[in-house]
């Protein structure tokens, strides 16, 4: 099968800005899904976007799938909403006319509630793009909350590889890539709250390390790195990264979780 896949938005156009950022994590899984589909035997067609307007990535996705004539055009989101209780998996499709689509929708849905998301279902639409603009079948699959504490701390646990090999498996609707990739950390090192952040509306290039109990401003790039390595080796996986804003501002809230500071705080 010819699938036409997209991690949505572009670098230069982002998409949701929760304690995740929806576009960079959504290109990590496209990586990531793009190659377990690929070694099942499926040809992936690339139509990711770097445009600098929404109009225009949109547009390019779909222009790229139906010009290669894909058979399946999957573009993956995060959602967003200003309830941090909100959460789940959902996925869109253009309407019902399709068995196919609605049982492969269904399934994918089915795959992340057995990974501990919550199934939000299939629903249909008319006026997205990637819908009404593809010449086949699509589906726009939004695997999880990007502003959950709850959805966000579970795709960190389980990681990009596992999220990728969910959407995979409920696509073919069979066991696809390698095994199961356990929901429970095995890796060496012990589970940590280590973390990057970044507030981006004050200095989106200024990067924080938290250590599980404090927060240090990094001075060199290659502090950043080092720390990565270390941890990586230890752990099997990269330091997860925040992008945050002042607006809202989840490293005053961290802060004050350890030590009942001041929200309004900023690291000097």
């Amino acid at each position: 099968m010819k699938i036409g896949l997209r991690g949505g938005h572009s670098p230069n156009c982002k998409g949701a800005m929760g304690i995740i950022d929806e576009q960079a994590e959504v290109r990590k899984i496209y990586h990531a899904l793009k190659t377990i589909l690929e070694s099942a035997g499926h040809i992936v067609i690339d139509c990711n976007s770097d445009a600098r307007y929404a109009t225009a990535e949109l547009k390019e996705g779909t222009d790229k799938a139906n010009a290669a004539g894909c058979d399946v055009y999957m573009s993956i989101h995060m959602n967003a909403a200003s309830n941090p209780a909100a959460g789940g998996t959902e996925i869109f499709l253009y309407d019902t006319c399709n068995l196919m689509m609605n049982q492969t929708a269904g399934n994918i849905c089915n795959k992340f509630a057995q990974a501990g998301f919550a199934n939000r279902g299939v629903k249909f639409s008319t006026g997205y793009h990637d819908l009404s603009a593809s010449a086949m079948p699509a589906m726009i699959v939004e695997t999880l909350f990007c502003t959950s504490v709850e959805d966000t701390g579970r795709y960190f646990r389980i990681g990009v590889d596992r999220i990728a090999q969910v959407i995979a498996e409920g696509f073919t609707g069979k066991a696809i890539g390698a095994p199961d990739i356990p929901i429970l950390n095995t890796c060496k090192g012990e589970i940590t709250m280590v973390c990057f952040y970044r507030i981006t509306d004050l200095d989106k290039d200024k990067i924080y390390y938290f250590d599980g109990h404090h927060s240090y401003p990094l001075m060199h790039p290659d502090e950043r790195k080092v720390l990565n390595e270390i941890y990586k080796a230890n752990n099997g996986k990269d330091i997860p990264e925040f992008f945050w804003t002042s607006k809202a501002p989840w490293f005053a809230r961290l802060k004050g979780a350890l030590d009942e500071t001041a929200s309004n705080f900023f690291v000097r």
